[in-house]
């Protein structure tokens, strides 16, 4: 595999783990509250992934700590 393709992804793979942790959070908060339940949860976490400022600022985060774990270990003395 080419090694753009494997930073993609890794981008691809942080992003999808950061959507879950997120799941997690606003699936308990919404089984935890009064009112809400599992389901009200993830209508919830699914209206806050849907923005588009979320995911940019998801990918973007993604995208620079990728490329600068990649610019850190081509610093490394001794490769």
């Amino acid at each position: 595999m080419p090694p753009v393709m494997q930073k993609a992804l890794d981008v691809a793979i942080s992003i999808a783990l950061t959507a879950a942790v997120v799941f997690v959070v606003t699936g308990v908060n919404g089984f935890l509250m009064s009112r809400g339940g599992l389901w009200t949860g993830f209508r919830q976490w699914q209206a806050f992934i849907g923005r588009g400022d979320i995911l940019g600022t998801m990918i973007l985060t993604a995208m620079v700590t990728i490329a600068y774990v990649f610019w850190q270990q081509r610093r490394r003395p001794g490769r």
